[in-house]
């Protein structure tokens, strides 16, 4: 495994590598709750491995869940990942963002993990397992999809039912006919955007009150008010918040334990997205205007991560759904949910799949890769064929020096890891057939 920062970071040694590992267990989802954290962690074995690469295996308290670490051995070409990981800095020297956060594997194997640059210009290097980034429409995947996925294997959410089933304030005329798939897959009908004022309650009134632009399952039309329409409904269903679902459910068992909404801009860790009028760096505070009119949690955008917490995330889904012993979903779930629907054009439930036009999937990942892209320069794609996966967390939106090539450097990153998953050979299987 590959690991690897600018400095101050770029030789880490195994003992801060273990004290980062054992930082992320106060993480900032305790933070913004005003938890303590719960036990003390300690490191019982540090084991060296080439290229600055530290594997710590960290034990817990006993009333503390175990939090799952990727494992190395991940059976891909190094020369490749660094490959991959050029492309990065190359677009930081260009100027196109401060600094990024790069991690790729293989199931439950860590391949790279890599800091580049700075949180802002000059100052501030990225720490793929620390650095928090507001990551805009990946909270479509990681936070909306998800939560839809676990209610349906609990059995309280139907994707065929109409969305007036679970949000009665959604109905009347042609919202009759729109189902949960459709907002999944973004042939509702419903807009791209709309605007949207008062407080976070009275904004999302509006925003579920938005009339159809076209008939349901007509043609697809990529909509954020679609996904706050989503959440909304997925709540009910829930009977509960949906973030407490997903930290209870997900985040907490696979150790995303800096995974969370509205950091607040005391958020040290986080990297800022874009500048007050005066100038000034605004961070953790989500950038999308929908999910900040809605108080910053939104079923748009509005979820911080890191680098770090988000491959747990990716390897957990291209293991089946399981990592190291943690089960999440179901293996069938994420099929039916990754599989192309009809009149949305590269669209599955939620998320996307590579388009034949380009897209940020590239053109090595499998036709059965799914994954999905963030505004503020994130993405994160999944390949089933190969079992690899990718995250891509950039800053693009705060004070960029050269125009935007996000969407080209996503495709040469997707490819790069394809490649060297290729080069290392295919004995890992293939996962989710």
């Amino acid at each position: 495994m590959l690991y690897r920062n600018e400095p101050p970071f770029k030789v880490r040694g195994t003992l801060a590598a273990a004290f980062a590992l054992v930082a992320a267990g106060t993480g900032m989802g305790l933070a913004q709750r005003g938890e303590q954290p719960r036990a003390l962690e300690r490191v019982e074995a540090v084991i060296p491995q080439p290229v600055a690469f530290a594997a710590v295996r960290v034990v817990r308290e006993a009333r503390v869940p175990r939090q799952p670490r990727l494992g190395a051995d991940a059976r891909m070409s190094s020369q490749q990942l660094s490959a991959a990981e050029r492309l990065v800095r190359d677009e930081v020297r260009r100027g196109a963002f401060p600094g990024a956060a790069l991690a790729a594997g293989r199931g439950a194997h860590l391949g790279l993990m890599a800091g580049v640059g700075n949180a802002e210009w000059g100052h501030g290097a990225v720490d793929p397992e620390r650095t928090v980034y507001d990551i805009a429409s990946l909270t479509k995947v990681v936070a909306t999809t998800t939560a839809v996925m676990l209610l349906v294997e609990q059995g309280k959410l139907d994707v065929d039912a109409p969305v007036s089933r679970y949000l009665p304030a959604f109905s009347g005329g042609a919202k009759d006919k729109v189902r949960i798939r459709h907002l999944l897959a973004h042939n509702s009908g419903l807009p791209a955007g709309a605007g949207v004022g008062g407080t976070p309650d009275q904004a999302l009134k509006q925003l579920i009150r938005t009339p159809l632009k076209t008939a349901p399952g007509e043609r697809m039309e990529y909509s954020d008010v679609g996904f706050v329409v989503l959440w909304a409904a997925a709540e009910r269903a829930a009977g509960e918040p949906l973030d407490e679902l997903l930290r209870r459910e997900m985040w907490e068992p696979l150790g995303m334990r800096s995974t969370g909404f509205n950091p607040g801009e005391g958020c040290a860790r986080c990297v800022p997205t874009f500048k007050r009028a005066d100038g000034t760096p605004v961070r953790g505070k989500v950038h999308d205007p929908i999910a900040r009119r809605l108080g910053g949690v939104a079923g748009n955008a509005g979820l911080f991560s890191t680098a770090g917490d988000l491959a747990r995330f990716a390897a957990m889904l291209a293991s089946g759904g399981e990592l190291e012993g943690v089960r999440v979903l179901e293996e069938e779930t994420i099929r039916r949910f990754t599989r192309r629907q009809p009149n949305a054009q590269n669209r599955a439930l939620g998320w996307e799949t590579p388009h034949e036009r380009g897209g940020s999937a590239g053109r090595e990942l499998s036709r059965r890769a799914f994954g999905h892209t963030g505004f503020t320069g994130t993405s994160l794609w999944v390949d089933p064929e190969r079992a690899t996966w990718t995250v891509l967390l950039a800053n693009r939106t705060f004070d960029p020096h050269a125009p935007n090539r996000i969407q080209a450097l996503r495709r040469a990153v997707n490819d790069r890891v394809a490649q060297a998953a290729d080069a290392g050979g295919r004995g890992m299987g293939v996962l989710l057939d």
